[in-house]
């Protein structure tokens, strides 16, 4: 959605650009805001988002953060409000702004051990200029920060509460400081005091959980919750994939039943397309020797018996690929038409 030029959002939005330049702590937010299209509706509730957590920073918070964004690449304002939010994924180094600084910050913190004799003759900036090379990270206009933990968000949520005038817009997974910032900013006590207006997926390279079938609106636990366990998949090749073949197999409509697929994935098998494989695999499971196999296979249309185990295994075809269920209740009956769309 875009305002016209004459909206009042317009106006606002440019007024929270302009107070977030004029910020003293952050004297290099102008390079990150130059381009922002003021007319469009997603860039000022953005904004106004920054802003809102830039409030509720302490001046430490502000200093990390300005240092943070210059460690990172911004490709936009998403990026920015991911790093105000996930300042615990950073370590920053007050007063650290230069290789010379770096280097003695090493040496006194004890990163480095040296003898006291020799410390004198350390070349400091070259210290500091070859770990700053070696770990990266970024002199920020008050000190050093550098990445130590995975920025992963799974969705962008936006959360409201019975109380609150405008939703606050977090990523997901949260973590428990987050959590206390958003119920303070929704003017609640209790996570549970929330709810999760609108659901979608944080990044690019994530669009295929828009392909999770249509769920009911989650609490902003079970979101959270489910979030966290897809971080988990994330790391185990394939999983995503087999819980997205999972969840249209169950046709599940509850995010509490999601979530218990996710962290009970194994109880499935996600089966190649391959008719004589799956053949030779039914085989194995009936406790036909590998020899016997190979002997037999010359003389068995493989394929054939591949499709008949693959009925009476109830494997099911998905779009994200076939799926067998080893343990608990039978898949449901599938429907003539199962609706697929985004989440919210």
């Amino acid at each position: 959605m875009r305002y016209g030029p004459d909206d009042p959002k317009v106006q606002e939005t440019l007024t929270i650009i302009r107070q977030l330049i004029a910020n003293p702590a952050l004297p290099n937010m102008k390079n990150y805001l130059q381009h922002v299209d003021v007319q469009d509706s997603d860039a000022h509730e953005t904004l106004r988002q920054i802003f809102e957590d830039v409030s509720a920073m302490t001046e430490k918070e502000m200093d990390a953060f300005a240092a943070a964004l210059d460690a990172e690449s911004i490709n936009g304002l998403e990026d920015i409000l991911l790093i105000g939010q996930s300042l615990d994924s950073y370590t920053y180094w007050p007063g650290v702004t230069s290789d010379a600084a770096l280097g003695r910050y090493l040496v006194d913190g004890g990163y480095i051990n040296v003898a006291e004799e020799v410390e004198r003759y350390l070349d400091l900036s070259m210290l500091g200029a070859d770990y700053y090379a070696s770990c990266g990270g970024a002199y920020g206009p008050r000190g050093y920060a550098k990445r130590i933990g995975e920025m992963d968000p799974v969705f962008k949520a936006a959360i409201s509460s019975r109380e609150a005038e405008t939703p606050v817009i977090a990523f997901l997974p949260l973590h428990a400081g987050q959590v206390r910032k958003i119920t303070g900013q929704l003017g609640v006590q209790e996570i549970s005091e929330t709810y999760v207006e609108k659901l979608q997926c944080a990044r690019p390279d994530r669009q295929e959980l828009e392909q999770m079938p249509y769920m009911e609106a989650p609490t902003l636990q079970e979101a959270n919750r489910l979030a966290h366990e897809l971080n988990v998949l994330r790391k185990q090749d394939g999983a995503t994939l087999k819980f997205l073949a999972a969840l249209e197999a169950e046709q599940v409509d509850k995010f509490f039943n999601a979530i218990d697929i996710a962290r009970h994935l194994d109880n499935y098998t996600r089966i190649p397309c391959d008719m004589e494989e799956y053949g030779r695999e039914a085989l194995r499971r009936m406790g036909t020797p590998e020899n016997a196999i190979d002997s037999i296979e010359g003389y068995m249309d493989l394929e054939n018996f591949g499709r008949v185990m693959m009925a009476e295994d109830d494997v099911r075809q998905t779009q994200f690929g076939l799926i067998r269920k080893d343990w608990g209740d039978d898949f449901p009956k599938p429907k003539q038409t199962l609706e697929m769309g985004g989440m919210m």
